[in-house]
């Protein structure tokens, strides 16, 4: 039984081991991002122009969003 154990834990150890020299030497290379980047500029030609202000269209201050009349 004892050295079953013994094989065990070398085996552990060993295993340990190079899987620490492994990621030592060589680690993972992560690859995170976007593939593909947004086109800000059209999104900006898509947009309403001459919008009224949010000033002149509703009331500022008062805790509603009631329309001026």
């Amino acid at each position: 039984m004892r050295k079953a154990l013994t094989l065990f834990g070398a085996a552990f150890a060993l295993a340990a081991g190079s899987f620490l020299a492994t990621m030592l030497t060589s680690p993972p290379k992560t690859v995170a991002g976007l593939r593909g980047a947004i086109d800000v500029y059209s999104i900006g030609l898509g947009a309403l122009q001459n919008l009224p202000e949010f000033e002149h269209q509703y009331r500022r201050h008062t805790g509603m969003l009631d329309m001026l009349p």
